[in-house]
């Protein structure tokens, strides 16, 4: 079972089955990468209109709704796929950025914090929409939660063993890996507040934002300032 499936399943609800001809595939594929952009333009499900997917991906209405019930369903398929994306490049980072290989904790801090704010950069109006329409829909940030678990899952044990190295045998691991996820906490919930009040003393495209979370996130967790 994929991400994307198993998050669908836990909705209550099954992915989009993939439409068997090519034809039909090459529109599905261009309905979502519509709709993924005309989100990310608004960041609110409220002004996102079927006639501007369909208009933009070169479809009609009634291929719209032979894979879809509703808006919230498209969304929520966008969302899922995004989210799934979202991991692979994660993975991708990992394996190809020398920042990840480093035994220097400072510099693996400053990658994990620097990566988020990309993502959350990358995202912003689909973490904005999302976010709206949990107010009425409580799941709809399950997603994006879920995607964190999984992030979180592959960073933090890098973060905690470099940490443990540098501080040696006195450190409990234990203890790090609640001082590195609460650091995570904080500059999370500082990234979805720029999301959602942007422009703030901190604005979600501000040079600022990167070096002054990364200082902050060093100071929680134990580390050296740059």
């Amino acid at each position: 079972m994929t991400t994307s499936e198993a998050r669908g399943r836990a909705r209550g609800r099954t992915a989009v089955a993939e439409p068997r001809q090519t034809r039909s595939q090459e529109g599905l594929i261009r309905m979502l990468e519509a709709g993924r952009a005309l989100i990310e333009a608004s960041g609110n499900l409220d002004e996102l209109s079927i006639n501007d997917i369909v208009e933009r991906a070169g479809t009609s209405i009634g291929a719209f709704y032979r894979r879809f019930d509703n808006k919230d369903t498209f969304f929520e398929v966008v969302q899922d796929r995004v989210m799934t994306e979202s991991i692979e490049f994660v993975r991708a980072e990992l394996a190809g950025r020398p920042a990840w290989r480093s035994a220097d904790a400072g510099v693996l801090a400053d990658a994990t914090v620097g990566l988020y704010v990309r993502a959350f950069r990358r995202n912003r109006g689909l973490y904005h929409a999302s976010l709206l329409r949990s107010s009425q829909h409580k799941e709809s940030w399950n997603a994006v939660k879920e995607t964190s678990t999984e992030v979180l899952a592959l960073i933090v044990p890098l973060l905690v063993d470099a940490i443990h190295a540098a501080r040696g045998r006195a450190a409990r691991k234990a203890a790090l890996d609640f001082d590195v996820r609460a650091a995570l906490q904080l500059v999370i919930g500082l990234l979805v507040n720029s999301v959602l009040h942007d422009p703030g003393p901190l604005s979600l495209s501000s040079r600022r934002l990167e070096p002054y979370l990364q200082a902050q996130f060093r100071r929680c967790v134990g580390l050296p300032g740059t």
